[in-house]
């Protein structure tokens, strides 16, 4: 019988090396992966409470429970539209998980279907498609939080009826004390300062345009009238005789509003908080100097250096003088642009801010409601600038 030969003891030590090596490869992948998962709870906690977590297990459970989003109306007879990047394209929240997958706290989920209102965290109604004759739903869950969406001025809504009061505990809309805030446009600091070598006066062979529709307004178009005496301005919609391609934003419309190198953009109401698209998109994305008319603090919400504001000249002929000033003076009116080498232009996330309060612990929780729909978003927020339109 052959007898056993043990391995040499050379040979166990290099097995016992290899587990060694084995485990604690496995050990520190471990790590790493359960440290990355906590630093990630960690950050997203930050951004909702600004603390620093204290309780991991129990307080992971919490932040990472989804919030269901039901929109129960539509949003101008379609889906509702999400702004998560700049530019023509203005992509829907789409039903599921999808539209918030990038955001900072990503833990919501939307659906259209009415059937699962029960499940729902947060019903969204739109002030467009929920007229004074509106059904709302019969039962609401008291956890339940129902927001109205508005983004028209007051002076465009119809609230005279108390059938909207007492139903919504939340707003969402431009102004700033609305619980969800989404504002038509933003800015940002720029991580590093970017030096601005363009000329934004090249190339722009018209002088003024105005976009608008809307010719009731009376005080911003007698003063567009009265503009027009001592300056060129194009104007296109309905209230002008030109025509931008359809749609707004399209690539077409962009080439001709670029053409110029001031736009106009003067707001139909002079309300709080209200710096519309004529602002943001038709000015500022287009590269050109906005010469503002509104009732908003620009000051505080627009890009600092980025415009001009109507109100600070005596009469229409002195922002004329002015306006054919810059037009001839490149280098001063390149300095309206200077606020790129410090901020860039960002575009509002509306389901990123939704599914942030939603997940906000200073607002849930609370018991608000509000009573009196009107005394929010009357007419009495807007006002008359008072201009010298001659």
């Amino acid at each position: 019988m052959q007898r056993y030969k043990a391995p040499p003891p050379s040979k166990y030590l290099r097995l016992i090396l290899l587990a060694g090596i084995f485990i604690a490869f496995y050990l520190a992948i471990f790590d790493y992966f359960y440290d990355l998962e906590s630093r990630t709870i960690e950050h997203h906690l930050a951004v909702i409470n600004d603390v620093a977590i204290r309780k991991p297990r129990a307080l992971k459970k919490q932040i990472t429970q989804f919030k269901l989003i039901l929109f129960y109306t539509k949003f101008f007879n379609s889906q509702w539209l999400d702004y998560p990047r700049l530019g023509a394209l203005r992509p829907p929240i789409f039903d599921g998980k999808f539209s918030f997958e990038n955001c900072e706290i990503p833990w919501c989920e939307a659906t259209y279907n009415k059937s699962r209102i029960s499940e729902a965290s947060a019903v969204g109604f739109h002030a467009r498609d929920t007229p004074l004759s509106f059904e709302f739903p019969t039962v609401k869950n008291p956890y339940q939080i129902w927001f109205y969406y508005v983004m028209e001025n007051p002076l465009n809504v119809e609230l005279n009826n108390k059938t909207l009061n007492n139903k919504f505990n939340w707003t969402m809309s431009y102004r700033r004390d609305s619980e969800i805030h989404v504002p038509y446009g933003g800015y940002t600091l720029r991580t590093h300062t970017k030096k601005i070598k363009k000329s934004y006066a090249e190339g722009k062979s018209g002088f003024a345009v105005w976009m608008a529709s809307n010719c009731g307004s009376n005080e911003r178009n007698e003063y567009v009238k009265s503009l027009r005496r001592y300056i060129p301005v194009t104007v296109y919609g309905r209230c002008g005789d030109k025509v931008c391609p359809l749609p707004r934003r399209s690539l077409d419309c962009k080439r001709l509003l670029k053409k110029h190198k001031f736009y106009l953009a003067f707001e139909n109401g002079n309300c709080l908080d209200y710096i519309t698209e004529k602002y943001w998109e038709n000015a500022i994305e287009n590269e050109i100097l906005p010469v503002v008319m509104g009732g908003a603090d620009y000051s505080s919400l627009a890009i600092p250096g980025s415009y001009i504001d109507v109100t600070k000249f005596s009469s229409p002929q002195k922002l004329a003088e002015y306006l054919k000033y810059l037009d001839k003076n490149d280098t001063a009116y390149n300095e309206y642009f200077l606020w790129k080498e410090k901020y860039e232009q960002i575009a509002p996330k509306i389901a990123c801010t939704l599914c942030k309060q939603l997940h906000n612990s200073s607002l849930i929780g609370k018991d608000r409601v509000y009573n009196d729909l009107e005394a929010f978003w009357g007419r009495h927020l807007c006002r008359s600038l008072n201009l010298n339109v001659n």
